[in-house]
């Protein structure tokens, strides 16, 4: 069920037969696959990651870590190109488990029973037809049961609230979806694509606004050009 599996599928190869030597070529790309483009960040979104830098909770929540971690946690995560976002409860930090890529990161802590999967990147599929670049979203468990998007004028009061929240904080583009092992919630922020998974099984605290009150409050820890 994790979202660790990211890799491009490499090109078939066929087989050609020249003067009776059978020979093998690799077939152009296909006209119509989608190709993998980095998202650019707007104007807005580095001047919301540089106040970001500032914000005095990610420092401590920094030094946190630099203690509890070794020395090669906080070297990886700042080396991400992803603006790496974390929970803001250093109790949660302990837990944690770092793995970055190109273009992506994966931060994996457990809460009681919950674990919870932070999944940044900085890639996005572009259409060869013209259609816009669209954020790379990781693969849901083949055992999910896809739930409804919740829309703002549909959704109850605590997650119309916790909405709000997470809005005035900087996210955008925020979706959230009900699944068979907990919650998803997707949104954008410093011009990148996050999804923060939630595997409950049956562990409290795992309502959609709960889910989107968590994403709210994550912190910049490092990454993203720092």
């Amino acid at each position: 069920m994790s979202i660790r599996n990211w890799a491009l599928a490499g090109g078939a190869i066929a087989a050609a037969a020249v003067a009776g030597v059978a020979t093998s070529q690799q077939p152009p790309p296909s006209p119509v696959a989608a190709t993998r483009v980095a998202l650019t960040p707007s104007r807005a979104d580095n001047a919301a990651l540089a106040q970001a830098r500032e914000d005095p909770v990610a420092a401590r929540l920094r030094g946190v870590l630099a203690q509890g971690k070794s020395p090669d946690f906080m070297r990886r995560v700042n080396a991400s190109a992803v603006p790496v976002l974390a929970p803001a409860d250093p109790a949660l930090l302990a837990s944690a488990e770092f793995d970055g890529g190109d273009g992506f990161y994966m931060l994996t802590v457990q809460r009681g029973e919950q674990i919870i999967e932070i999944y940044g990147a900085t890639m996005a599929f572009q259409s060869p037809l013209g259609a816009p670049a669209r954020p790379t979203a990781p693969a849901a468990p083949v055992t999910a049961a896809p739930g409804p998007r919740i829309a703002a004028a549909q959704v109850p009061d605590a997650a119309g609230r916790a909405l709000a929240q997470a809005r005035a904080r900087g996210l955008t583009n925020i979706r959230t979806e009900r699944t068979e092992y907990g919650v998803d919630v997707t949104f954008s922020r410093f011009g990148a694509a996050y999804n923060v998974t939630f595997i409950c099984e049956g562990a409290p605290d795992c309502a959609e606004a709960d889910a989107i009150l968590f994403a709210a409050g994550l912190r910049l820890i490092g990454g993203g050009g720092s």
